[in-house]
């Protein structure tokens, strides 16, 4: 792994953003479908990939369709942009590893059970993920005041890759930001802020 900051790859940034208008023009395409024609419509939505999950899915109240699929759009470049910016980890450090280095290095002092809530996965299953990092030399156990409770925490090189993949996705995001207009960050800085 390159302690450089690598900056994400600009060809896959304009593809994911294709990719994006693409998929608006196809759920704008379907919904005029839909309008005047409602059963050829959901046929030819479930064809194009476009249909919703479910019927409810899409008839929220208060979520306009069009703006679903702006915020599915904008969303999939973001995630794109998060995920391509530490790819260079592959298989060497899956993503379920990575969440919990993440939230391992944000709070340090859990227990097994405490990062399985955080993670929304079985304690017994986070046990064998916190078994690999221990054995990658990225985590380590150690006794709480409690003899019964053991604490999770990061390792110095945990500590290390854990702000490696911070910095990553921060580069990539602020490369995001700046395609941006400055009301358009504002706007999208104060809608996430809200979740």
């Amino acid at each position: 792994m390159n302690q450089e900051t690598v900056q994400p790859d600009t060809p896959h940034l304009e593809a994911a953003h294709l990719e994006a208008a693409h998929l608006e023009a196809a759920h704008l395409e379907a919904a005029h479908l839909e309008a005047a024609h409602p059963d050829a419509a959901r046929l030819e939505a479930a064809q194009l990939g476009t249909a919703p999950l479910d019927g409810e899915t899409a008839r929220r109240p208060g979520i306009p369709q069009a703006e679903l699929q702006r915020a599915e759009a904008g969303l999939s470049v973001l995630l794109e942009a998060w995920q391509r910016a530490i790819e260079e980890l592959g298989a060497m450090l899956p993503p379920a590893q990575v969440r919990a280095l993440l939230a391992l290095a944000a709070g340090p002092g859990l227990n097994v059970t405490g990062l399985a809530r955080i993670l929304g996965a079985s304690p017994s299953a986070t046990s064998r993920l916190c078994d690999r990092l221990v054995a990658a030399g990225l985590l380590a156990r150690a006794p709480a005041t409690s003899r019964r409770e053991i604490l999770l925490q990061p390792t110095e090189s945990g500590q290390r890759l854990a702000a490696w993949i911070k910095d990553q996705r921060r580069a990539a995001l602020v490369q995001v930001l700046e395609a941006i207009s400055p009301d358009g960050r504002a706007d999208l800085t104060r809608g996430l802020s809200e979740l």
